[in-house]
């Protein structure tokens, strides 16, 4: 069941990314997009923690660090993730915030006091080289591809916070994957929100995109739901590699579904399968 649960969380954020591509377009915009999909996602496990009884007898005091980790991920690292799709495709996106293992590991070496292994060494070495092919890529303009990467990276940052934190949270409390889930995605909605308010008309655009980013939701939700189970039950060593194959599901999607509209050559390819192995590597050794 974990294996299944991770695998699934992988299929559907790599699934994520092109559903997005395919619904955002003008007049569009990224933050509503991006309130529209974690909206329906935490309805969706809101839902299922429903249907699974896991409100009843819980502890609200051990939540609160899943509430604060929806601030920021996937709070505005959803806002960054939605604006990489539109700048430079899904896949491109997917592999670059492919390199939150690494990210993650730094922060659980410099804060948490966790060994430096050689896995992790090797895994950031692969992560750096996948990333280095792609950003020696020419097939897009200069400007947008920078600040695509810029925004896929932010986001990997947000994940790699996240991930420490909810392992932290993780050891001592006995939340529900269900329940984090939703607590995660109810306070992420309310930080976009408030960004999507700033903006005029916020109602018309929130209702504008709704339609469109159905599916986007469902899939988003599933991958919360998938995810936060699979920590639920499993040890991180088992969940994290299973996970990380979320880039190289992305690209597969891609090549499937976007086909013309999203180029897709050998060096994509190669860098997802360096990505995705550094990543699985320091994963799987933490």
């Amino acid at each position: 069941m974990v294996v299944l649960l991770a695998a699934g969380a992988a299929l559907s954020f790599g699934a994520l990314a092109v559903t997005i591509r395919l619904a955002l377009r003008p007049p569009l915009d990224a933050e509503t997009a991006s309130l529209v999909t974690t909206f329906l996602a935490g309805a969706f496990c809101i839902v299922l923690a429903v249907a699974s009884n896991d409100f009843s007898g819980i502890d609200w005091a051990d939540t609160w660090p899943f509430f604060v980790t929806g601030l920021f991920a996937p709070g505005i690292s959803q806002i960054f993730f939605t604006r990489a799709v539109g700048l430079i495709g899904p896949s491109r996106t997917a592999v670059f915030v492919g390199v939150s293992p690494v990210l993650s590991a730094a922060i659980a070496v410099l804060v948490l006091d966790e060994p430096v292994h050689v896995a992790l060494v090797i895994g950031t070495l692969l992560i750096v080289a996948g990333g280095t092919l792609l950003v020696r890529e020419r097939a897009r303009p200069g400007a947008l591809l920078s600040a695509g990467i810029a925004l896929a990276l932010g986001a990997a940052l947000l994940f790699g916070i996240r991930d420490n934190l909810v392992r932290w949270a993780a050891r001592g409390s006995e939340v529900p994957g269900f329940v984090a889930a939703s607590a995660s995605l109810a306070s992420a909605s309310v930080v976009i929100a408030l960004v999507v308010l700033a903006k005029p008309d916020a109602v018309a655009r929130v209702r504008r995109t709704f339609r469109p980013f159905l599916l986007s939701g469902l899939v988003y939700g599933v991958s919360y739901a998938c995810l936060y189970s699979a920590f639920d039950r499993g040890r991180v060593t088992v969940v994290a590699p299973l996970v990380a194959t979320e880039s190289l599901w992305a690209v597969l999607i891609s090549m499937l579904v976007l086909r013309g509209s999203e180029r897709i050559g050998p060096r994509l390819l190669v860098a997802a399968t360096l990505v995705v192995t550094g990543g699985a590597l320091i994963s799987g050794f933490r």
